[in-house]
């Protein structure tokens, strides 16, 4: 081979290599530009949410001072002066007709007594007592205490299910008296003892339907036989079952929902006819409930609890729109700031991820929004809300008692942990459910983002329950489209270990860019949002 011709190939090669780094370089430069860019009206308030920014606020949030935000407590009082101050500082105001953003209401704390007991009686006389957690458990909480007797009655799996033909009610003369039933449901009941644990998902769902239904037909309370309960299975949930509960005060009391081990059912039962073991046996065969004549008459309910009624806020911040008519409606956005407070030995529950994390996205929203210099057409909210925590009371009572009217608010944004787990992922959740627009405009905004979004727990059937569990559910309840915007669980979730040091801010920064995008959008329709989502039309 020649010195030239070796030359001439060298050259060829040269500049086929040049020619495919040219190609990747415009590939790569149409790739950027095949992004869809930020409206420039929209555009500063975008560049404004800094992640440094809510590292700042975070730490103060999740900071030790505040004790963990329980509700109630003084540490979450402190983080809503400091809300409340950050968001006035921003030119945020409260909502129209009123003068402060502190949103209050009371909520009543209560603690199950080691002393609640059971006891069956044959005509007035006590035959045996029982304790809880002993020999059974309290399913349902109460903020008063409960003392009631009366007779009970069978009532075998205490269900109703109208496409098989099947309704234990039916019959039944429930009024003024405790239903005895079974847990489980016909179809699935055998002689084997259930292996399954009694404090399943499932399991739960079930005896909440059943003790409405039960309500429904008059029953004072409902006694649930749970054959997988055993000693062991008590002590381990015990320490769940001791924690204070937290309501409304306006919630109406429930009646007493108790799950009883077989040594007791064995009690109740006890000279019945047919007896126990034959009632397990007719049952096992027929999926069907057997009359009963029962010897023992009526049973004894003393629940003792200790109760206390707490002062909490919602902190309300309002941004009016722009548009002469169109601002009378609202897009809202939420986070809980509430966490876990304290436990016995003073370690603090700080709350970082859950959900200190989406309560200063929100708060730097709120802040991008202000600094915008276009306002947009919609007006906007921002609720920051108590008692999540402590079963979504914050959302309820905000939705139960709007500061502005559902009706006007087109959508509800939701953050609660963005902190978190793999770097440029979010979990999405709930956004086609009732308004598939609301889905497509935030998809279209993530093309500027750039997230990937994923639809794992956008499911209402999903086991973890995630839609069910954040405050976005308030609002669907009452036909708002949302959306649910989250990272997921993690090691540290619910524990003293969610501390600042763990969370990724730069992730934050483009969830929250998301959110801002996606109300921004949704802010500026010159239509009503559509409700055409999937649960549109089902019940």
């Amino acid at each position: 081979m020649s010195h030239i011709s070796f030359n001439r190939t060298m050259n060829k090669r040269y500049l086929r290599g040049l020619s495919f780094s040219f190609l990747l370089f415009f590939l790569l430069i149409s790739l950027a530009w095949s992004k869809t860019p930020v409206a420039d009206s929209a555009l500063k308030g975008f560049e404004a949410i800094h992640a440094a920014d809510m590292e700042i606020f975070l730490k103060f949030i999740a900071s030790d001072e505040l004790e963990g935000r329980n509700t109630g407590d003084r540490g979450l009082n402190i983080a809503a002066l400091f809300l409340e101050s950050q968001y006035r500082l921003a030119g945020l105001t409260p909502a129209p007709g009123h003068n402060s953003m502190l949103q209050h209401f009371k909520v009543i704390k209560s603690k199950l007594l080691p002393q609640t007991s059971l006891t069956v009686l044959k005509g007035n006389s006590p035959k045996e007592s029982f304790r809880v957690f002993q020999e059974f458990l309290l399913a349902s909480r109460h903020s008063i205490p409960v003392q009631l007797k009366a007779p009970f009655q069978f009532a075998g799996f205490a269900a109703k299910i109208d496409s098989a033909g099947y309704d234990d009610f039916q019959n039944l003369h429930a009024q003024g008296k405790i239903i005895v039933a079974f847990d489980g449901m016909p179809g699935s009941f055998s002689l084997k003892t259930d292996k399954k644990s009694g404090f399943n998902r499932a399991l739960r769902q079930q005896r909440r339907m059943k003790a409405k239904l039960a309500k429904e037909a008059g029953a004072t309370a409902i006694l649930f036989i749970s054959r997988s309960l055993t000693t062991k299975s008590m002590e381990r949930v015990k320490r769940w079952l001791v924690r204070p509960s937290y309501r409304l005060t306006y919630d109406e009391e429930p009646i007493p929902q108790i799950i009883i081990s077989e040594q007791v059912a064995k009690k109740i039962f006890a000279k019945s006819k047919p007896s126990y073991k034959n009632v397990v046996a007719k049952m096992a065969a027929t999926q069907r409930s057997p009359g009963v004549t029962f010897k023992m008459t009526h049973l004894q309910i003393d629940i003792q609890v200790d109760t206390t009624t707490k002062k909490t806020q919602n902190v309300v911040a309002y941004l009016e729109g722009s548009d002469p008519q169109l601002k009378h409606e609202v897009v809202a956005f939420g986070a809980h700031y509430d966490h876990l407070g304290m436990n016995g030995n003073g370690d603090i529950y700080n709350g970082a991820d859950d959900d200190g994390s989406g309560t200063v996205g929100i708060l730097e929203i709120a802040r991008a929004f202000a600094h915008n210099p276009v306002r947009p057409k919609r007006s906007l909210i921002f609720v920051s809300h108590a008692g999540e925590e402590r079963g979504l009371l914050g959302s309820r009572y905000y939705t139960d008692h709007p500061l502005v009217s559902l009706d006007s608010t087109v959508a509800q944004l939701n953050i609660d942990m963005i902190g978190r787990n793999e770097e440029n992922s979010v979990y999405i959740i709930g956004s086609n459910f009732l308004s598939k627009e609301l889905h497509n405009i935030n998809e279209a905004a993530n093309d500027e983002i750039g997230l990937n979004l994923d639809y794992k727990y956008n499911n209402t059937d999903d086991p973890q329950r995630f839609y069910y569990r954040s405050d976005h559910y308030n609002y669907a309840k009452h036909g708002v489209p949302i959306i649910f915007y989250f990272t997921g669980t993690h090691a540290d979730y619910h524990q003293p270990t969610d501390t600042v040091d763990k969370i990724n801010f730069h992730k934050m920064q483009k969830i929250a860019r998301l959110v801002y995008l996606t109300g921004w959008d949704v802010a500026n329709l010159e239509h009503q949002l559509s409700k055409d989502g999937l649960l549109i039309g089902k019940k």
